[in-house]
């Protein structure tokens, strides 16, 4: 595909997306930590910060969809070979089930490693249709939906993601390069600036040529900025 190509359909993306709404989702309730989510695409570097982030924070973190979801088997199938809405529906209810879990924490943060927003992401970036699909069935149920309260996005260019995913273990590597190219890293990143004009608690972080460290301290001052701790 050449640039000006790819030029061109991510303005057509883009275009498309614009006047698509989320819909309303449940009120934060009473009492209950912060749940501070981290997004991005695939080799951005999330569950790098989340155990810095922990540990500097002294908070538990948790994956984004619950645990007893994530056999490697049944995550493998759900991911490479299950049809997309079934996948959708699967992650889905993993991250509305850890929701429901982690609002009943005692500490006052938790930090989690991706929410339903990646979902969300990936099938934006893989089509709007796929997109306005998913906000129609998630609208009448939307008002029972817990979302994270914070959202940091961390922003990385496609080579850089490239870079860090090489370096990951075979079989997380290999579902990673599912997703890899430049053209659907572009459009993953349109959905969040996409979604960051609809929901203002999600900020963005530059994770492009920082260090782990230097972008675990910028995490952390934006969070502190939030949480009561």
């Amino acid at each position: 595909m050449t640039a000006a190509r790819t030029q061109n359909e991510g303005r057509r993306h883009h275009l498309a997306l614009r006047p698509l709404r989320l819909p309303r989702f449940a009120e934060r309730p009473p009492g209950g930590p912060l749940v501070v989510a981290l997004e991005g695409p695939n080799g951005a570097g999330k569950t790098t910060l989340c155990r810095a982030l922990a540990g500097f924070l002294r908070v538990p973190h948790f994956l984004g969809t619950d645990a007893a979801w994530f056999s490697d088997d049944f995550k493998s199938r759900m991911i490479r070979d299950a049809d997309w809405f079934a996948s959708a529906m699967f992650f889905f209810s993993g991250c509305f089930e850890q929701m429901r879990l982690l609002r009943a924490r005692p500490e006052p943060l938790v930090i989690m490693d991706r929410s339903l927003w990646s979902t969300l992401a990936v099938h934006g970036a893989h089509s709007v249709q796929r997109l306005q699909a998913l906000l129609a069935m998630l609208r009448p149920v939307a008002a029972q939906i817990h979302v994270p309260d914070f959202t940091l996005v961390l922003d990385a260019s496609f080579a850089t993601c490239q870079t860090r995913i090489r370096r990951k273990a075979a079989s997380d590597r290999a579902l990673d390069q599912l997703t890899a190219t430049a053209a659907f890293h572009a459009r993953e990143r349109q959905f969040y600036r996409w979604l960051a004009r609809q929901r203002p608690e999600l900020v963005f972080l530059d994770a492009d040529q920082a260090g782990p460290r230097e972008v675990a301290q910028r995490g952390l001052a934006l969070i502190r900025q939030r949480a009561p701790c």
